[in-house]
């Protein structure tokens, strides 16, 4: 068996995206490492945007995980660390959002996420994620 990853838009506007996205361990796998959330080239646009986070919400049960854009670099470019035993919701937007600061010249950009202590069978969490595209 595989760790469960369910990613199922929202909203997908023109300038809004609104994603949520389900995980669950199968106990035996391991963590999630540099998994793909959102890929901007899975949009369908001639330009490959550039996303700021405008919000998360979140609760996780048995794990804490950190998000982030990939760079092109060996490690992505983490932007926020979402720790286990929370069900929290933050407001990025207040000051602009969190924008990807990676470099989309070759086609990098993705949204990632990493987890840590994601190895039980009962380690499960959810996300909602709120993107500005530009």
């Amino acid at each position: 068996m595989a760790n469960t990853v369910q990613i199922t838009p929202i909203l997908k506007g023109s300038r809004k995206l609104v994603y949520h996205v389900y995980l669950k361990s199968d106990g035996a796998e391991g963590e999630l490492v540099n998994k793909t959330l959102l890929d901007p080239q899975d949009l369908g646009l001639r330009k490959i945007p550039n996303f700021t986070l405008e919000r998360v919400t979140f609760a996780f049960a048995g794990f804490d995980a950190n998000i982030g854009f990939e760079s092109g670099l060996v490690d992505p470019t983490f932007i926020w660390v979402l720790p286990e035993g929370s069900d929290s919701s933050i407001d990025f937007d207040k000051f602009g959002g969190l924008k990807d600061r990676s470099s989309t010249l070759d086609g990098r950009g993705k949204l990632l996420i990493n987890t840590v202590g994601f190895t039980s069978s009962t380690d499960q969490g959810s996300l909602i994620l709120e993107l500005r595209v530009s």
